[in-house]
């Protein structure tokens, strides 16, 4: 097939070689490193929908500070395949049914609380497949439990589609008409989602490659299970080799890792027990000493934590007014908080919460220490401490930026939007000030700028609904 003119024209300009060495370290996609001519094509597309004409006039645009973030979500847009259907790969399905989750829901019965994570999720059809699994075979066994199942994705109009929950005919190939019907809605010809399969499912921005992770603050740790299929065959070996123990420590002692069929050799999960079924191999954590990684750079969390069941009272843990010290002391201390969150990424959130506590009951002054005892009270399904932790930090400190972030969050899932609107726009006052670079307390690396970026996203689409 004959190259276009306008994919040719790409081709030879002299910025293109420089665009495309940023695309792929802002998206890990090693796949296009020896395919320029099908970059080319969708760069030439943007530049005829921009009206910039060459690379160097759209590689300024994307490094705009306003609308950089825009134009390359357009443009990862086009890069990202969004082809999935529901219970693809039955094989893994039928692992995940009769080895991994009834595992995990003898090993959670006494915090009754199971969390999931789609890492790659497109347009959401995984998810909601794991969704529908749990409801029809274990719904008997977990009712009242916490569960959490969370997609991420790359590709904001994947996740808008996901958060729809609506699909056509070819989405169902391989699902039995019966789970269509018990499922699904007809909405002439596409089929939507039961608000009863939506419950314990949300969806967030994540960029594997440049977005920390395992991080209490972007609700990406302690999870029984990751499945992360049919993604990383498109990054480069060395970017997989970062990503695997990240993917281990974001996973609880006894937590499994579910690989799609065409992923790198065996060899880079050593560290995980493996398990081989019949068309599936999976991937277990089991402890011991691990030599230290690091994880990816920040880079623009975008979270949008996932549906919490109402706190049962056998687990709720309401904070009672805290009596003023009779000496105050200082904040915690960083190695404090580390502790504190080495907990939480274990998903050991009674110790977190004890470990928080005392550190309130050292100084119940220390904004810090309230913060954080809101996320691991969320993590317990305790709404009513959530609030009221995050309403204490920010009493205490009212230029602390991230719980001002975290209670527009919390008021938009619990559908208060004039709330959160309120909250999200102290973020951005109190960010005003402070240059792009400028690296937030306590935020996993983020920036002023980014963070102004990212309650600019939310505002929006608070303002859209």
């Amino acid at each position: 097939m004959s190259v276009s003119a306008a994919t040719a024209a790409v081709l030879g300009d002299p910025f293109f070689q420089r665009l495309k060495a940023l695309v792929i370290e802002t998206t890990g996609m090693a796949f296009y490193a020896d395919k320029d001519e099908d970059l080319a094509r969708i760069v030439a597309e943007r530049l005829t929908e921009t009206g910039l004409g060459v690379c160097a006039r759209y590689l300024e645009l994307i490094a705009d500070v306003v609308r950089g973030k825009v134009e390359m979500d357009a443009l990862v847009a086009e890069l990202t395949i969004g082809e999935t259907y529901f219970f693809r790969h039955r094989e893994q399905f039928d692992a995940l049914r009769d080895i991994i989750l009834p595992e995990a829901l003898v090993r959670n019965e006494a915090t009754r609380s199971l969390r999931i994570w789609s890492a790659g999720c497109a347009t959401g059809p995984e998810p909601y497949s794991l969704a529908i699994m749990l409801k029809r075979e274990f719904g008997h066994r977990i009712a009242g439990w916490n569960v959490s199942i969370l997609g991420t994705d790359i590709n904001q109009k994947f996740l808008a589609r996901a958060r729809d929950g609506r699909y056509d005919e070819w989405a169902f190939r391989v699902t039995p008409d019966a789970v269509r019907r018990e499922c699904f809605d007809a909405v002439g010809k596409q089929w939507q989602i039961k608000p009863e399969f939506k419950d314990w499912v949300s969806f967030q921005y994540h960029n594997l490659i440049r977005n920390r992770f395992p991080s209490l603050l972007d609700n990406l740790s302690a999870f029984d299970v990751i499945i992360c299929r049919n993604v990383v065959i498109y990054f480069s070996r060395e970017t997989v080799e970062a990503l695997v123990p990240c993917f281990r420590e974001s996973l609880v002692d006894g937590g499994w890792l579910v690989m799609g069929h065409a992923e790198p050799n065996i060899e880079l999960f050593r560290d995980f027990r493996t398990v081989n079924t019949e068309g599936a191999v999976l991937y277990q954590r089991v402890d011991r000493p691990l030599p230290s990684r690091v994880a990816p750079k920040v880079v623009l969390p975008i979270p949008e934590p996932p549906k919490r069941s109402e706190p049962r009272s056998a687990r709720s843990t309401k904070p009672k007014p805290a009596p003023r010290p009779q000496v105050a002391v200082g904040p915690a201390s960083d190695g404090e908080v580390a502790a504190v969150r080495a907990l939480a990424d274990q998903g050991k959130w009674s110790e977190a919460m004890a470990a928080c506590d005392r550190l309130i009951a050292a100084n119940v002054l220390d904004a810090v220490a309230h913060f954080y005892r809101a996320l691991v009270a969320e993590q317990l399904g305790d709404l009513e401490g959530c609030e009221t932790y995050l309403k204490r930090a920010i009493y205490l400190d009212r230029h602390f930026v991230l719980p001002h972030y975290h209670l527009g969050l919390f008021l938009w899932r619990r559908n208060d939007p004039a709330g959160a609107m309120r909250s999200l726009r102290n973020v951005v006052a109190l960010l005003r000030p402070l240059p792009d670079d400028f690296v937030l307390a306590h935020g996993d690396d983020i920036t002023a700028g980014q963070l102004r970026e990212t309650v600019g996203m939310h505002l929006d689409l608070i303002g859209a609904a």
